[in-house]
């Protein structure tokens, strides 16, 4: 507040240049508050050793991650290791940043994909987003994220498996709610989201995942990653052969076996570990299901690879239904069935 008046502007030099100092100090605090998160944060692609933390902002920043093992005292940062994808509208004037671009992001987004390694297994970290020196999220309890335990050692594994969900009403917050309320009743905490496809009705665009996704789901993807499988609705905005469209900005997959598994070499499907359990993603809409194709062989090497207790796999489209689909009738559940299930059954997969 201003104690006293400032000087008559007509008659006043002083009071010219004092006013001009002050405009530009109060312009520079309206700079500097614009920044904010508009998306996220959350995890992705956790390992024994690392995870990425992704978050959206539409201005520029200048990205740090501090974390640490007390939300008290986040005393290690992260401000390298990024990978960043813009929107259109978007000028990257750094010739050394990694950069690509966002499918159909609003005009001036920029997303943050910031990887963060060097982390002990099985080990909680708390987290925060900064821009620069300014913190924009985090920093409390709420947010963190767990380590996977070493390959191949016992650990428990609570998972919430989810699938065509994305209609962001209130029968879908219902049921999170209810979820919510069990893990919180049994005090067995979340390790992992499966989402198997359907999370954002109706047509996979990015105010759908918007509203059915991130912000129905944001209390927990702040701490549990979504390992997700790509359902028809997003299929009609995103596409899994050249992996492109909102799916694909929202999630960072393993292509490159980052997480355990055999190299895919796609983030349409994909394989990670956790203890002692193999887990395989498969696409089940928009790519060869047939034995032949490279999915299918792909599948073959990783389970043949594995030496995991237990092999969970998860995809779309169920090979057997007769509910408001039919697995006799329509073609990606009778190829799921014919194709693909003999080689799940053969390498003794158990869900």
């Amino acid at each position: 507040m201003l104690t006293r008046p400032l000087p008559r502007l007509a008659t006043s030099q002083h009071a010219l240049k004092t006013l001009g100092a002050f405009s530009i100090l109060c312009f520079g605090l309206l700079v500097t508050s614009q920044a904010a998160v508009i998306r996220g944060p959350y995890v992705q692609l956790a390992t024994e050793e690392s995870v990425i933390l992704v978050w959206r902002s539409d201005v520029e920043t200048h990205p740090v991650v501090r974390y640490g093992k007390s939300w008290q005292n986040l005393n290690q940062r992260e401000a390298k290791d990024l990978a960043l994808k813009v929107s259109s509208g978007v000028e990257v004037v750094n010739p050394n940043q990694r950069y690509a671009r966002l499918h159909s992001a609003p005009e001036g987004t920029r997303q943050y994909e910031m990887r963060v390694s060097g982390l002990e297994p099985d080990t909680k970290y708390y987290y925060a987003i900064y821009d620069g020196d300014e913190k924009l999220a985090g920093g409390d309890e709420n947010y963190f994220f767990i380590t996977h335990p070493v390959i191949g050692t016992d650990a428990p594994i609570r998972i919430w498996a989810v699938g065509d969900s994305g209609k962001g009403n209130d029968t879908q917050r219902g049921v999170y709610h209810g979820a919510l309320k069990v893990m919180e009743e049994e005090k067995k905490p979340l390790n992992m989201y499966l989402h198997v496809g359907d999370m954002a009705y109706t047509h996979g665009r990015e105010f759908e995942f918007q509203k059915a996704f991130f912000d129905m789901y944001q209390p927990t993807l702040r701490h549990a990653v979504c390992w997700p499988s790509m359902g028809n609705h997003e299929g009609k905005t995103s596409d899994g052969l050249i992996q492109t469209g909102p799916y694909y900005d929202a999630y960072v997959s393993p292509a490159q076996g980052e997480a355990g598994g055999v190299v895919s070499g796609t983030e349409a499907y994909y394989s990670f570990d956790y203890g002692r359990a193999h887990f395989i993603c498969l696409n089940s809409y928009d790519v060869d299901r047939s034995a032949e194709a490279e999915m299918a062989q792909w599948l073959e090497e990783d389970l043949h690879a594995t030496n995991a207790d237990w092999l969970i796999a998860f995809f779309h489209h169920p090979p057997y239904t007769k509910g408001s689909h039919d697995s006799d009738r329509e073609i990606e559940l009778i190829e799921m069935r014919e194709q693909i299930m003999p080689i799940l059954e053969e390498h003794g997969v158990d869900m």
